[in-house]
């Protein structure tokens, strides 16, 4: 099968004020060469010299809201792209990010990945922002297809830091839920869409460790996708690849990696025919 375009996101966390690891991280991202690419908790002006000098066949484009990290995203220079902010996804909490609608044209056809980063930590409210955060996506999707004409389906990707960390309610433990048990519910949600969207299965799926002994790997970066398309198999039949201190052999390394790079691995995928 042929490729139709590759996609990477990657929560880099806390990307501003150290060049080098600035430095490291794009590099990590050039080495991967995306069609299409999006970065979380980035600070716009601190990252500004490295992607001009190591990406310059994209054009990149950054949110704007009154969190102090936003949400970058680059699209190749050879490819049509159309980025929008989508303030929706906020729930009207200015403090959070918004989505980043980045609509790609490939030989015609439309391609659409909204990348997000969704309200983290596991308390009732932030919970409820992030399923509330999910409502909009299916929501713009739906959007998307209204405006598609006759009965085309919509190529769209949804995917980034989905922060899938459950809900713990104070002196209240008949609510608790774990973080595999929400990321339940969004699938629910999501396969009830207009024309219906599924989770990818990932090489790994964990892909969130801070690197300290008490503290568990976890599930928190997914994609989910139109039925319809069909997507790049790696190892094991997954559908989406997870690169970074998940491939590393013993835990020393797994902790270098992320001192070097992110407590976040990365996701890369491609749309193929």
């Amino acid at each position: 099968m042929a490729k139709i375009l590759s996609f990477l996101s990657w929560n880099v966390e806390h990307f501003h004020n150290d060049p080098a690891r600035i430095a490291r991280i794009v590099g990590a991202i050039a080495a991967k060469a995306p069609d299409v690419f999006a970065i979380y908790e980035v600070k716009g002006a601190a990252v500004f010299t490295e992607m001009r000098a190591q990406l310059p066949d994209y054009s990149i484009s950054i949110t704007e809201s009154a969190s102090p990290v936003e949400i970058l995203v680059g699209v190749r220079n050879s490819l049509f792209g159309f980025v929008t902010q989508r303030d929706e996804l906020q729930s009207k909490v200015p403090t959070l990010r918004p989505g980043a609608l980045a609509t790609i044209d490939k030989d015609g056809e439309l391609y659409s990945f909204l990348f997000l980063h969704l309200k983290s930590f596991d308390d009732p409210r932030d919970w409820g922002l992030r399923d509330d955060m999910i409502q909009h996506v299916c929501s713009l999707k739906r959007t998307i297809e209204r405006s598609l004409p006759g009965d085309q389906k919509a190529n769209f990707v949804a995917l980034g830091d989905i922060n899938t960390m459950g809900m713990s309610a104070a002196y209240n433990n008949d609510l608790d839920i774990d973080g595999a048990k929400e990321l339940d519910y969004m699938d629910k949600r999501v396969s009830a869409a207009v024309n219906g969207m599924r989770r990818l299965p990932k090489t790994h799926e964990n892909t969130w460790w801070n690197g300290k002994d008490n503290w568990a790997p976890s599930s928190l970066d997914h994609v989910f996708a139109a039925d319809h398309l069909t997507f790049k198999n790696f190892a094991g039949g997954a559908e989406v690849e997870v690169n970074g201190w998940v491939e590393e052999p013993t835990q020393a390394a797994k902790k270098t990696w992320i001192e070097t790079f992110s407590d976040h691995a990365m996701l890369y995928g491609e749309i193929v025919d």
